[in-house]
């Protein structure tokens, strides 16, 4: 199992930073929750380790490999998945569909022996239907594999994008907001089994979301980002207990400064 480190990252969208110098670590087999106000750079974090940004400064490793100038489908084929806070399905595509999509970086075949259908690409392509179909009876889909991603309720919708994370077979899975929107009783659902991707896959999972009391019940470790920099990093109860953690949730007293931060939290959350 590979460890990610990110070592001093700094990003810029002109005059704005949405990383400041950032560094932490997700070991191997944990859950490991990344938080922070709107326009922390919670969101800005996730693209530089999935390849989407590039940092000015710093560097990413997953394991002993640099992946930091790596293309997303470069580093999703070194198993790093990612589900996304919107969900992003072919609605006219059936559930198995969706989740065969994601097991492209798996295939052997090249495309001559896939276009003559040989045996051994038949095989396959059974071996791969066959293991989607456990992941979605995993992640509570296994009763719903032929019907339309686009016919599911939302909170199917979204076991549907962490199953087609989960099926790219990753070592670390970079989960964003996986309860947004949902019901509370949905959210529990969806935290029990973040911790069963952990315990039953040995997957590490890097997770960002705002519902605090999920994030503190299932979290190993947690990354508190404000205003691009990393103000707290420990145990759930270490992080609940930091004076800076409280101020940046629950606000400091007035200062002369209080102006500038609020209209430079809004620009952060445009950008992040």
């Amino acid at each position: 199992m590979n460890v990610l480190r990110l070592q001093r990252i700094s990003l810029r969208f002109g005059g704005v930073r949405a990383l400041d110098d950032l560094s932490f670590t997700v070991e191997p087999g944990t859950v490991h929750a990344l938080i922070g106000p709107n326009g922390a750079g919670k969101s800005s974090c996730f693209n530089v380790i999935s390849g989407h940004y590039h940092p000015d400064d710093g560097s990413v490793s997953f394991g002993d490999e640099d992946i930091t100038q790596l293309s997303p489908h470069q580093i999703a084929r070194r198993g790093v998945g990612r589900a996304f806070q919107n969900i992003a399905l072919s609605a006219h595509e059936t559930v198995l569909d969706n989740l065969m999509v994601a097991r492209h970086r798996l295939t052997r075949s090249g495309f001559v022996a896939t276009s003559l259908g040989l045996p051994r690409v038949r095989h396959e392509e059974r071996r791969h239907r066959e293991r989607v179909m456990e992941i979605a009876r995993f992640v509570g889909l296994g009763e719903k594999f032929d019907r339309p991603a686009g016919a599911l309720a939302y909170g199917d919708r979204k076991r549907v994008e962490l199953a087609r994370a989960l099926s790219s077979e990753p070592e670390l899975l970079l989960l964003d907001e996986p309860a947004a929107g949902m019901p509370t009783h949905e959210k529990w659902e969806i935290a029990h089994l973040v911790v069963s991707v952990r315990d039953a896959l040995g997957i590490s999972v890097l997770l960002v979301e705002h519902d605090m009391p999920m994030v503190m019940a299932i979290a190993d470790r947690v990354t508190v980002l404000d205003f691009g920099r990393r103000i707290a990093d420990g145990t759930p109860t270490e992080v609940q207990r930091s004076p800076e953690v409280i101020a940046a949730y629950l606000g400091s007293s007035p200062g002369p400064e209080e102006p500038e931060n609020a209209a430079a939290r809004r620009t952060r959350s445009e950008t992040s």
